[in-house]
């Protein structure tokens, strides 16, 4: 009797467990018990609130006077500061509920030739950080019809997400270009066959034709972009310490005035859509200043997106930041770089760069992260790319939470 009694026991727990672990598989559905109090994880930003921009600028855009560290701690600590519900706007609608009977945000990235770990790891970071009940991730491509994904080792274990999550799309320029009046006059210069000089044509016509968010593919998303992508501006951000934009991050709202200005203002000039040239193309008078220029295309601080940029190019050359990153580089060191964390010797330090990195304390309180073009170096697990790599491919798998501390949906 007391086996069986046992037996039954055995059977409830097991049943438990199982419901458990099936319930905490739907991505989106947080564990609202003990690990509900992660110590570093964030909280989904609430249904309906943006950010407010005018605190964005209080406290991270004047880059003389405010440290990059400083900004990141406040995006990080004082959420309910610059967070605020939808503002009533006459004409402008408030975010839409997450779900799946409501359109989602959009995010697109473009990828020329052969599929690296790259472009993966930026997909991957879009379903490890994005609210997936309301987003899709377009990748547009530009030799589609000559690949098979299915033979693309890094592409392979994602397809269970497309067409759902992630739809792979064709870039055809000449059908594309030719489906509005908005390109009359365009050209197809040679050096566009293979440059970042197509990329940065092709943010502006994607977004022009289906509205969104562009990013680069050698930029990871780090937090949930509904309170940058619902406010009441499209936007890109600051290129280092110039008053010009950096596109690597892009919103615009479909067939706008602003991505219509800058399309017409490159194609009569060559075709030239590099960032420098969009205040130019935006101007309504010669010189427009960036706060004119801002009521089309607002340029958020770089900190937001570009965290170690102002380092790198000795703007603040005494910050401190959390990785203390130097360079670019640094962000695929397998090695503990000095100075990674204050106080910590590198060449008495006993343990491996696993001990003391972690994804949770990645530059909290970014939105992006972008990398800058190491196109070619190889992600070593103990380098921060490596170690932000394998949280993704285990939160795929099921086998851990994301910074919201949730798991995914497995398909």
């Amino acid at each position: 009797m007391a086996l069986i009694k046992t037996f039954i026991f055995i059977v409830i727990i097991g049943l438990f467990y199982v419901t458990y672990i099936y319930l905490n598989t739907i991505h989106h559905i947080p564990d609202d018990g003990l690990n509900s109090s992660l110590l570093n994880g964030y909280k989904r930003p609430k249904q309906g609130y943006v950010v407010r921009v005018d605190r964005l600028e209080k406290n991270c855009g004047d880059i003389r006077k405010i440290m990059v560290e400083n900004c990141l701690k406040y995006l990080d600590n004082d959420e309910d500061d610059y967070m605020i519900p939808f503002p009533t706007v006459e004409g402008a609608s408030p975010p839409p509920p997450c779900n799946r009977d409501h359109p989602s945000m959009l995010f697109h990235v473009f990828w020329q030739g052969n599929i690296t770990d790259k472009l993966a790891l930026l997909m991957k970071s879009f379903l490890y950080t994005q609210p997936l009940e309301c987003s899709t991730l377009y990748v547009w491509l530009d030799n589609l019809n000559d690949t098979n994904l299915n033979d693309n080792k890094y592409i392979r274990p994602l397809l269970k997400y497309s067409p759902t999550l992630i739809e792979f799309k064709l870039w055809n320029m000449s059908e594309l270009l030719s489906s509005s009046d908005v390109y009359a006059g365009w050209q197809e210069p040679d050096y566009f066959l293979k440059s970042v000089k197509l990329s940065d044509l092709v943010r502006f016509v994607v977004l022009h034709k289906y509205g969104g968010i562009y990013i680069d593919s050698d930029v990871l998303l780090v937090r949930d972009m509904r309170p940058l992508y619902y406010a009441n501006f499209e936007f890109s951000y600051r290129w280092s310490m110039k008053n010009e934009y950096n596109t690597a991050v892009l919103r615009l709202w479909k067939q706008s005035s602003s991505s219509e200005m800058v399309i017409r203002g490159a194609i009569k000039n060559n075709m030239d859509f590099h960032p420098f040239n969009i205040r130019k193309y935006l101007s309504t008078y010669e010189n427009s200043s960036v706060q004119e220029t801002n009521k089309l295309i607002y340029m958020l601080p770089s900190a937001l997106f570009d965290p170690l940029w102002l380092k790198r190019d000795r703007i603040q050359t005494k910050s401190v930041l959390s990785p203390n990153f130097r360079k670019f580089d640094d962000f695929f060191n397998s090695s503990i770089i000095p100075d990674e964390i204050p106080g910590l010797d590198p060449t008495t330090f006993d343990g491996s760069p696993l001990d003391i990195r972690n994804i949770d304390n990645f530059f909290r309180g970014i939105f992006t992260y972008h990398w800058h073009n190491q196109w070619k170096t190889k992600i070593h697990p103990t380098s921060w790319i490596g170690i932000i790599q394998t949280a993704y491919d285990e939160f795929l798998s099921g086998k851990q939470k994301n910074l919201y501390n949730e798991y995914i949906l497995r398909l």
